[in-house]
This record gives structure tokens, C-alpha cells and sequence, in this order.
């Protein structure tokens, strides 16, 4: 097989088949063809129930989800293992958690903390690709299934955006929402304490808003040059608490069939590979919350666009997300 990032002389395994061994694998890399393949990836901030709704998608039959990748920070894999994080976030090992535990699901078949050091090793060996090279690589062993990605990160900077566009021009993206109090109320309880950010207490609200309301507002830029077909809107709220009215319509958008069975099997996101905590070495790769306890639940969807008043939010970032949020069909 003839494009960039596929297994040298061994076709890409089908659903079902054997993994490939990692002792077994070598990678030819001609340049690769960035039509060949065309990824949904999901697109949203941080806590918008995104990994749930992922783990959801990735049970379709016709679809395969990898965990958060990250990988559109960069050119090559190189400067992914060598990027510090630009805020005093995690390390970069973690940060990659998920490009580990993925091999080492595709390459033998579990995510044991050998397996991931060999992925590991393998990475280390191929700094000269680029992130296109490597995900190509994924999406191989994939096929003939559909790979599905989220990394909240991709859609926090305009240049992430546009390198993952001229990466895979033929890709599809959806873009999760969530109401932004809970949205939001759930950034500030995770974030609170991490000290990644210098940002006083009392601004900690006005803060996670306005990653929710810029972050949404550069999809929607991004979006509008793209043709309709490419990019779907669609609200996680819906997606948990009435999933057999939502799921089809992704499914039917995606060329996939919708049936019973289709719609049973997504349901179940704990089901996922990635559902829960991975081993030493890559423990990360979704969020924690979920990772802890994965089962599918209803969520609240609050009536009112209302900002609790114990928030320090300045009046115009208030304003525009409201004006926002009704844009993205939440509202009175």
C-alpha cells in the first residue's frame, strides 16, 4: 500500500483482526497524499462533555476513536517530544498520553505498561515525521473504519486549526457545545488549583468564560470556510440525555448506518478502550472525571442564560456569551 504512514508490506487490519505486533512493524514513508484520508475530529473547549460524547461515537462499527492526541501544536513528532508546555501545565510525557496508549492498542492489542513503553520507543524513533505522518499512521490501522479525534487544545489556537485543515483537507468536524454556566463551573472546579494560569481568585470565573466564548467563536470562524457539509453543530446536552434522537443524525451525516444495533452499541461509552485510566507511563488521554467513572448519564441544561452573581465577570464578556450561547441554541 502506497500512502504515507501505512504498515510496510501488510495491509491495515480489518475490525476484528489480529493487532500488529510492534516487534513486527516498520513504517515506509513516502510523501504522503493528504487526501487519503478524511478524519472526523471533534472540536470544543474544555469540559464540554466531550469525552463522553467521543467514547459514544468511537462505538459505532464504522467508526474508531483515539484518545486526545494533541498532536496540531506542532510540525513533527520531533518538536511534540521536545515542546515544553507554554503554560506550567503538565509534562510533555503527559500531554502525549494519549498518542501512547493508541499505539499501543493498535500495535498489541492492550494498553499494558510494556506495551506503552514500547510505544513509546517507537515514537522516539521516528522524531523526523511530521504529525501528519503519524496520525496517517493510526488512521491505517484504523481502516477501513473512520478515525475520530478530540483534543480540546486543536481548536485554542487559530494556527492548530489551520495546520490540521492543510493536514487533512478532506476532514470532517463536529462542533460540541455546552450551556456555558455548567460549562464553565466545571472549568473553574478543575482548574482552580492547578496554577497553570496568573490569574488572580477572584478573576477565575471571568477567565474560564472567556476560553469558553473564544474558543466557540473560533470554530465558528473556522467553520465558515468551510463547505456545510463539512461541519456539524450539535450539543452535548442532546447527545446525553436524548441519544436516540441525536445519535442517528450524526450517524446519518457521517454516511454510517443508524440502526438499532448502531445506536445500542454507542450508548454504552464505557465500552470505549480508552474509558478508563491508562497504565504507568500514559495514564492521561480523556478527561479524568469520565476516565473514573465512564457509564452513560444525563446531564442539566439550565433554562437560563444567567451568570450566578457570585461570578466577577466584566459586563461585555457577559454579554456577548449570552449573546453567544443563543447563537448556539441555548437561551430562555
Amino acid at each position: 500500500m502506497d500512502y504515507g504512514g501505512t504498515v510496510e508490506g501488510r495491509a491495515a487490519p480489518a475490525p476484528g483482526n489480529e493487532p500488529v505486533r510492534l516487534s513486527e512493524v516498520t513504517i515506509a514513508r513516502p510523501a504522503r497524499d493528504p487526501m487519503w484520508f478524511s478524519p472526523l475530529f471533534v472540536l470544543s473547549p474544555a469540559r464540554s462533555n466531550s469525552s463522553v460524547v467521543t467514547a459514544m461515537l468511537g462505538e459505532h462499527p464504522g467508526l474508531c476513536v483515539f484518545p486526545e492526541l494533541a498532536l496540531f501544536r506542532k510540525d513533527t513528532v520531533d518538536a511534540l517530544l521536545s515542546d515544553p508546555p507554554g503554560w506550567r501545565g503538565p509534562p510533555t510525557r503527559l500531554r502525549l498520553a494519549g498518542v501512547f496508549r493508541a499505539l499501543a492498542e493498535h500495535h498489541d492489542g492492550e494498553q499494558t505498561a510494556e506495551a506503552v513503553a514500547a510505544a513509546v520507543s517507537w515514537v522516539e524513533e521516528r522524531r523526523t515525521w511530521s504529525v501528519g505522518d503519524l496520525l496517517d499512521h493510526l488512521l491505517a490501522l484504523a481502516a477501513p473504519r473512520i478515525g475520530v479525534e478530540k483534543s480540546p487544545e486543536s481548536s485554542s489556537r487559530e494556527e492548530y486549526l489551520s495546520r490540521m485543515s492543510d493536514t487533512y483537507p478532506r476532514a470532517r468536524y463536529l462542533h460540541l457545545t455546552r450551556h456555558p454556566v455548567p460549562s464553565v463551573a466545571s472549568m473553574h472546579r478543575v482548574w482552580e488549583d492547578k496554577g497553570y494560569w496568573n490569574v488572580r481568585p477572584d478573576l477565575f470565573h471571568h477567565f474560564c468564560l472567556a476560553v469558553w466564548y473564544h474558543q466557540h467563536t473560533r470554530i465558528l470562524e473556522f467553520a465558515s470556510a468551510l463547505p456545510p457539509d463539512r461541519m456539524l453543530r450539535v450539543r452535548s446536552e442532546d447527545v446525553l440525555n436524548a441519544p436516540a434522537d441525536s445519535l442517528p443524525a450524526i450517524c446519518r451525516w457521517l454516511g454510517l448506518e443508524a440502526g438499532e444495533p448502531e445506536i445500542q452499541a454507542m450508548i454504552h461509552p464505557e465500552r470505549s478502550p480508552y474509558a478508563r485510566t491508562g497504565p504507568q507511563g500514559a495514564a492521561g488521554g480523556w478527561d479524568q472525571d469520565f476516565m473514573l467513572d465512564p457509564a452513560l448519564r444525563r446531564t442539566g441544561l439550565p433554562a437560563s442564560l444567567d451568570l450566578p452573581a457570585a461570578w466577577n465577570v466584566d459586563p461585555w464578556l457577559a454579554l456577548a456569551s449570552r449573546e453567544l450561547a443563543r447563537r448556539l441554541g441555548y437561551g430562555e
